[in-house]
């Protein structure tokens, strides 16, 4: 079977780690099946590697904009398939070509536009971009013969908001073992990278920057936390900024309260290097109020980190028992639990013990099987109605 992979929207965050570790674990299995990575200039540099049943190819079009990115996948994209003898096609960011008879698999990987949790504090432009992602999805899961869903709770909200789908998956993202374990504190590394940070003794959070991130909120509970807790702990946030608007609102206020010491912006920092944070942080807090699934949440746990989150969903079905959670919409519920959490070291000890034990459910050789058994599912013949199995 010819099976067509589009990576071309995978641009940050957990979208790249799900398509490298996903092709990495396909590639390791014992099939006859051959992999048409579409990828684009970039991503062909992030995910390519040489394999005899990979075969990458790199396109200009859809890296100009989301635009010019819908007009190749819903034109270009069933063409060029078609020529190619593909089998099925797997789209793993929400969208897939809807006038194609190519067996299609979608992954809902973004479930912000059929979640009731995210901040209504948005612009017009927001909102458009949000209603047309809802109805692109929509239409993709009722095209796909499969949706994948990252967690039950994707695949809840989507149902609830009264999409039609044939069948429906849920196969939980992996974590990298060999990469993500604990380190411990006077590792060398570990304390260069404390020194290139200019960090010592922090709390971590870990996400792209977007407002249903709730980075503010967190922001404005550690605040709240002075003189309640040693002025040495700092704020570490980490993560690409793709709301240069909510960055600013948050810089303004942190300078206004004079805290720009300890609470730091570190930006997109190199992958490499996460596992040295999440092993050194004394608290991870996930405040996020919208997720499908979590991959910094998987990766923290496997580091050892005690762990404080959302208590939205997906984010209890994740972590289970190796989390404290807490109101997200509220800094003086967050402040309080984050206090209370760092003057308790037994249950520090035991979020930790607890974190290395749930992760050890996630395994990305699991999701690479459980995928391609979704991908030979979607694949398989269908009688036509009232036409007997087998001929009998």
């Amino acid at each position: 079977m010819k099976i067509a992979i589009n990576t071309t929207s995978a641009v940050a965050g957990g979208g790249v780690t799900y398509i490298k570790n996903l092709l990495a674990s396909l590639s390791q299995l014992n099939t006859t099946h051959h992999y048409l990575i579409l990828t684009t200039h970039a991503g062909k540099e992030l995910f390519s590697f040489p394999h005899p049943q990979f075969t990458f190819l790199s396109f200009r079009l859809p890296s100009g904009s989301p635009v010019l990115r819908l007009c190749w996948e819903q034109i270009f994209l069933p063409l060029f398939l078609k020529r190619e003898n593909v089998t099925l096609l797997f789209s793993p960011a929400n969208v897939c070509p809807l006038f194609t008879k190519l067996t299609n698999v979608v992954m809902i990987q973004n479930i912000e536009p059929f979640s009731n949790s995210v901040p209504v504090n948005r612009g017009f432009i927001q909102r458009l971009r949000l209603k047309f992602l809802k109805l692109l999805t929509t239409l993709s899961i009722q095209k796909a013969q499969i949706a994948i869903f990252p967690s039950t709770k994707a695949r809840v909200d989507t149902e609830k908001s009264g999409v039609l789908m044939k069948q429906a998956e849920v196969i939980y993202h992996g974590i990298n073992r060999a990469l993500f374990h604990p380190i411990q504190g006077n590792d060398n590394t570990l304390l260069q990278l404390k020194k290139e940070y200019r960090i010592d003794t922090f709390l971590l959070f870990v996400s792209n920057i977007q407002r249903y991130k709730n980075f503010f909120e967190l922001i404005k509970a550690f605040v709240l936390l002075r003189d309640k807790i040693d002025s040495a702990i700092q704020l570490v946030l980490a993560g690409t900024c793709f709301d240069r608007k909510y960055f600013n609102e948050m810089t303004a206020f942190i300078t206004r309260e004079g805290y720009d010491h300890r609470i730091l912006f570190l930006g997109r920092v190199p992958y490499e290097d996460l596992p040295y944070l999440y092993s050194a942080c004394k608290l991870f807090v996930y405040p996020s109020t919208c997720e499908s699934f979590g991959m910094t949440l998987v990766e923290a746990m496997a580091c050892g980190a005690p762990i404080l989150a959302s208590h939205s969903e997906p984010m209890p079905e994740i972590c289970a028992d190796a989390a404290l959670y807490f109101n997200p919409t509220n800094p003086a519920v967050i402040a309080d639990a984050i206090r209370k959490t760092l003057n308790n070291q037994d249950m520090i000890s035991a979020l930790a013990r607890n974190s290395l034990e749930r992760a050890k459910i996630f395994s990305w050789d699991n999701t690479a099987i459980h995928t391609l058994q979704t991908f030979l599912s979607a694949a398989k013949p269908q009688p036509h109605p009232g036409k007997p199995l087998n001929g009998f």
